[in-house]
């Protein structure tokens, strides 16, 4: 990151540094977690005699900062800012899209056919807001995914809460054949429906004997053009998720 600043430098490009608190000013035996103070050090602190090679501002949030910022002397080789942090609402924000998986980090193999696919959706389009369960592990494998909101797993209670007061416009449910899923059950379509979303679901067994294809779900197989097709074009006609999410209520 320092030799990108660099080049930028460089290139005459003016480089602004934002600090919403005392970075700058690490403190080792500070009550901070350790970890997070390994991780300070090495992502700024370090370098903060460098700055004033690399730097034209400095942004801050506060006047506290501020003033500890210029009592650090950094005022005379580094432009100081003080934000004005009123919120103005400068422009309508455009619709946002929310598409979902709600297995867990237990389905391995329906986790790894998905990946590709949200990488193909969210580089083809910039309107949606992918939600999906997962742990630590699973969230390391997804997190170059843009748009990507990685949610913990819960219980059962918690999780049906959260699933009864909130909607996504989406739900992706494919089933990749294994034996641990040929014993699965169509409960998905539940969930999905909860949610006051479209389900878009594989071909095979338990979906396609309990989903009416283009009538209370989509059936497709697991062809990941295929699915990224049919999300647009659900996506893009509103008329039509509501068409097939009442026929899923009445289920």
């Amino acid at each position: 990151m320092v030799f990108d600043l660099i080049n930028l430098k460089k290139d005459s490009k003016n480089i602004i540094l934002l600090i919403d608190d005392n970075l700058l000013d690490l403190n080792i035996f500070s009550e901070l977690p350790l970890f997070y103070k390994l991780k300070i050090f090495f992502n700024i602190y370090c370098y903060k005699f460098f700055l004033k090679y690399i730097i034209n501002e400095i942004w801050v949030t506060n006047i506290r900062l501020e003033k500890k910022l210029k009592n650090k002397n950094y005022s005379q080789y580094i432009k100081i800012n003080l934000l004005d942090l009123v919120y103005k609402n400068v422009s309508t924000p455009k619709k946002l899209y929310r598409v979902a998986y709600l297995g867990t980090s237990s389905h391995t193999l329906e986790l790894k056919w998905l990946k590709p696919l949200f990488e193909k959706l969210q580089n083809e389009r910039d309107d949606c807001l992918i939600e999906i369960y997962v742990d630590k592990k699973w969230r390391n494998y997804f997190k170059s995914i843009p748009r990507l909101k990685m949610i913990y797993p819960m219980n059962w209670e918690t999780f049906y809460l959260d699933s009864s007061m909130r909607n996504v416009d989406i739900v992706l449910n494919p089933i990749i054949k294994s034996q641990f899923n040929n014993y699965r059950s169509p409960t998905k379509f539940f969930d999905t429906t909860r949610l006051g979303a479209v389900g878009i679901y594989s071909n095979c067994e338990p979906f396609s004997k309990f989903i009416n294809d283009n009538y209370d779900g989509i059936l497709l197989d697991n062809n990941t053009e295929l699915w990224i097709s049919n999300i647009s074009k659900l996506l893009d006609n509103n008329e039509e998720r509501k068409r097939i999410l009442s026929n899923a209520l009445r289920k």
